[in-house]
């Protein structure tokens, strides 16, 4: 696992952006969000070692995206994050 992460890690620093695959992931996350109106994803660990990924997650999101006002502290009128599942 962490030879995998550590790979992507490098192709995240060294891809071009048009071929890079967290980038590519993001933008389709806004767009799910943004254009589509699906504010949901799912988080499913393929093994049980990664059990606890889904939550961690959750609770990153949480406290990084889906604020839902302004640095004036003003309501946005649009979604700023999804919901993690």
């Amino acid at each position: 696992v962490l030879q995998g992460a550590w790979a992507m890690d490098q192709h995240f620093a060294n891809a071009p952006f048009e071929k890079n695959l967290p980038v590519t992931l993001g933008m389709l996350s806004l767009w799910n969000v943004s254009f589509l109106g699906c504010p949901a994803r799912a988080i499913l660990p393929y093994t049980q070692a990664l059990a606890k990924l889904a939550p961690h997650i959750q609770q990153v999101a949480m406290e990084s995206n889906g604020k839902g006002v302004s640095k004036e502290g003003l309501p946005l009128d649009y979604e700023t994050g999804e919901i993690d599942f």
